[in-house]
């Protein structure tokens, strides 16, 4: 059962939900457009430390207390189970390649007609190399962390009063409100995102699956978006190897 230290925890998270929202979103919305230098390498290394202080202190309390890691769903799935995760990586991995492959075959004129589908996430997204080579790791922290908090420790904690069914479906929630300093698109689409990352954990029996797939997503996003929103006069940036098409971007 969850006891006082597990509850901080949850209390920790909504916090630093909150904080996100009314803090630390509304000063990087306007560093951003003030083109402060660095504003983008700042978001993502403190993104990054918070989501790994709160992941190992997850850990930390689950260690301390001895409990099962599968228990939280930190075990390998096997049978079936282990045949549907191998399918929801590979699927996720396959519509990655085509999205780039679709991005990378548009013209610099179709590339920034693209700009306005990344929405309300635009201003997260890099635009150099150096943000580009940060936005890896933030991806693979909010695979790791962000599962780890949502579908495992979260839907722990809630599952001896309302059911491990239910409180997956509440853990739905709180990660899309978790995500409202986006704005009401953004937030819709990480419930939406939450709830596929839900199916899968339900249907491998285990987070891990749904840790890469959330990485692999998040990697794809970001370089999608670095694809589109660089500077194309820079002596690097990506040549236009096809006629017009069109595009759909991963948000």
């Amino acid at each position: 059962m969850p006891t006082v230290l597990d509850l901080g925890l949850v209390v920790l998270v909504v916090i630093a939900s909150i904080l996100e929202h009314v803090y630390f979103w509304p000063r990087f919305r306007a560093a951003v457009a003030a083109e402060r230098p660095g504003a983008r390498l700042w978001a993502y290394r403190r993104i990054v430390i918070g989501e790994w202080a709160i992941a190992l202190t997850a850990v930390a309390i689950w260690s301390n207390y001895g409990r099962a890691w599968r228990a939280m769903g930190l075990s390998l799935p096997d049978g079936w189970r282990l045949g549907a995760a191998v399918a929801f990586v590979m699927a996720a991995l396959a519509l990655i390649v085509l999205q780039l492959w679709s991005v990378l075959r548009l013209p610099i004129a179709r590339r920034i007609a693209a700009r306005p589908q990344l929405g309300s996430v635009a201003s997260m997204l890099p635009r150099s190399g150096a943000e580009e080579g940060w936005f890896v790791p933030l991806s693979l922290t909010a695979g790791f962390c962000e599962e780890l908090i949502y579908r495992g420790y979260l839907v722990w904690f809630f599952a001896p009063w309302i059911g491990y069914t239910a409180a997956m479906a509440l853990a739905v929630v709180l990660f899309g409100l978790g995500h409202v300093y986006q704005g009401r698109k953004g937030a819709a689409r990480a419930t939406l995102a939450g709830a596929a990352m839900a199916v899968i954990t339900l249907a491998s029996g285990s987070i891990i699956p749904a840790m890469i797939v959330h990485a692999l997503i998040d990697v794809g996003s970001g370089t999608v978006g670095y694809l589109l929103l660089r500077d194309e006069s820079s002596p690097d940036a990506p040549a236009a190897i096809a006629p017009d098409r069109n595009v759909r971007v991963a948000s």
